[in-house]
């Protein structure tokens, strides 16, 4: 039998899911059905829609529970091969449960939760908005290129709506956001707003928000040229990350260590022999290079779909929801400014102002319940606040990331890999502010040259996430994480580049199948 380090990539990926099927068969694991989607999507939102004055709260916490069975009943029994090798299955169904323990657990729904919404402006008729009539008439501005729609609309926070359906797509626009650009737990990263927005809005965040002149916003037209434009790049570059890179190199499909043999491009000079150390900062670098493109691949879908939609039919967006969906100003790029934080800030700028912070406020909403109930005095110690808020959100990011690890086919380490490589970058953060605030000022050497700090800071964090970005990086490889296809169409495998046996179609094998075990609940179409 052919060596599968150097043999046939596709086979390699159909073997996971024939030692899958195998698993099923003898009962060790149980599939994934396509019902499981539809309950933790479904199970959330009907908690979210009841009111308090109809029991929700009650029924908000017995939905938890259930969503806590659901989730460890998930992690321990059901495996699926699609989502690298199974590694979404984990992840999404951990993060599941977080934001469901902030939205059931430690928020109020109807007090804390605002959102901005388009409103016809009708000043006889605001009575219940918030917000003043001069305020109403000064952003009424017909050059105003944040007013995307030709007739005059207010923005107003809007509460838990009195209406059913208002309500069902005020929930589930809550239930499925991820950054909040358009709710008052908006991040201040996601950037400033435009000032006649601002001027309306600037009380209901619970942040600091800046504000800019509109003048300095691309129109909708432009956000989505520039949305389209990234998603092209993207596209093209993690095709040749996955042919040139990761397809060859043995490591990427979890085989060998990350100091063996010689990465791209070396590995076409035989004549070359790297240090096991340079051939492990390659690894490294390209697990990070490839797991960055991707997630600007899959961000820039959010613009292309929703603006897309929304300017392309503007009357059914403002019919589907009152979130004004064609505001360019909502769709922020996934990653901030790297430079800056990175130079001026360290390792927390790298992770605080430059990552994606994708699963920012569950994380901040999680710390801040923990706050609440300890006692008032240690609560409010600003090196505890600190402390919290940071180790709760990299212990829990650990958390999610090794449910992902721990439902992949292949053994892995969800412990000592990405849960312990996110507790040690919290510990890391601290480590280097206790340094810059206590022990820097004291030194001799404390008063440096601006540019010096900027080379110390930014060898810190790429040495540090180098050498402990390994515990990630290794299980990512393998876990098999690299096998999955990202893209449909592979236009350097359509030129004749990669692998024996891959052609440029790259979604050759289905993502359902019928199962059943001969139960009912057994039973279903099965996620692959």
């Amino acid at each position: 039998m052919a060596d599968p380090r150097y043999g046939s990539y596709t086979e390699l990926a159909k073997d996971y899911e024939r030692r899958l099927d195998s698993l099923l068969e003898q009962g060790i694991f149980k599939p994934v059905f396509l019902y499981h989607v539809v309950i933790m999507n479904i199970l959330p939102l009907i908690g979210l829609v009841i009111p308090r004055s109809r029991g929700g709260q009650f029924v908000r916490k017995g939905l938890f529970i259930l969503c806590i069975a659901i989730a460890i009943e998930n992690l321990q029994n059901r495996r699926a091969v699609i989502g690298g090798n199974g590694y979404m299955l984990g992840l999404m169904t951990a993060w599941w449960l977080v934001w469901n323990a902030t939205l059931f657990v430690f928020t109020d729904l109807e007090h804390d939760f605002k959102r901005i919404e388009r409103k016809p402006v009708d000043i006889k008729s605001q009575n219940g908005a918030e917000i003043e009539t001069s305020t109403v008439r000064k952003s009424l501005d017909p050059n105003d290129r944040t007013c995307t729609q030709r007739d005059s609309n207010l923005f107003v926070w809007r509460s838990y709506p009195e209406k059913f359906w208002h309500r069902l797509e005020w929930s589930a626009g809550l239930l499925f956001n991820l950054r909040g650009p358009e709710w008052n737990w908006r991040a201040s990263h996601l950037g400033p707003l435009p000032r006649p927005i601002h001027k309306q809005l600037h009380s209901g965040f619970m942040g600091r928000i800046n504000a800019h002149d509109p003048s300095t916003y691309p129109s909708g037209k432009h956000r989505l040229q520039a949305a389209f434009r990234k998603f092209f790049i993207s596209y093209l570059v993690l095709d040749a990350l996955k042919v040139m890179i990761l397809m060859p190199d043995p490591y990427f499909r979890g085989f060998i260590s990350a100091d063996s043999l010689s990465p791209f491009p070396f590995f076409y000079f035989t004549s070359i022999t790297l240090p096991p150390t340079v051939a492990q900062l390659c690894h490294h670098l390209y697990s990070a290079i490839s797991v960055y493109v991707a997630l600007e691949f899959v961000t820039s879908l959010n613009p292309i779909f929703f603006l897309g939609l929304s300017l392309a039919f503007p009357n059914g967006a403002k019919n589907l929801t009152a979130a004004p969906l064609g505001a360019s100003w909502l769709y922020s790029d996934a990653f901030g400014p790297f430079f800056t934080p990175v130079l001026d800030e360290g390792l927390a700028g790298c992770w605080g102002r430059w990552w994606h912070q994708i699963f920012r406020y569950g994380f901040v909403a999680s710390a801040r319940w923990i706050l609440s109930v300890l006692p008032a005095g240690l609560a409010s110690h600003l090196q505890v606040r600190r402390v919290t808020y940071v180790m709760v959100a990299f212990c829990l990011s650990g958390f999610v990331h090794a449910c992902g690890s721990h439902t992949q086919i292949e053994d892995t380490s969800p412990i000592s890999g990405p849960f312990l490589f996110f507790a040690l970058q919290g510990v890391a953060i601290i480590a280097e502010q206790f340094f810059k605030t206590s022990v820097l000022p004291k030194l001799p050497f404390a008063r440096t040259p601006r540019w010096l700090r900027r080379t110390a800071n930014f060898m810190f964090v790429f040495c540090w996430l180098m050498f402990s970005g390994g515990l990630i990086a290794d299980d990512f490889a393998k876990g098999g994480l690299w096998l999955m296809e990202p893209i449909p169409i592979s236009p350097l495998r359509a030129l004749g580049f990669g692998l024996q046996g891959q052609g440029w179609w790259c979604w050759n094998e289905p993502w359902f199948r019928y199962w059943s075990d001969g139960t009912y609940w057994g039973s279903g179409i099965r996620v692959l």
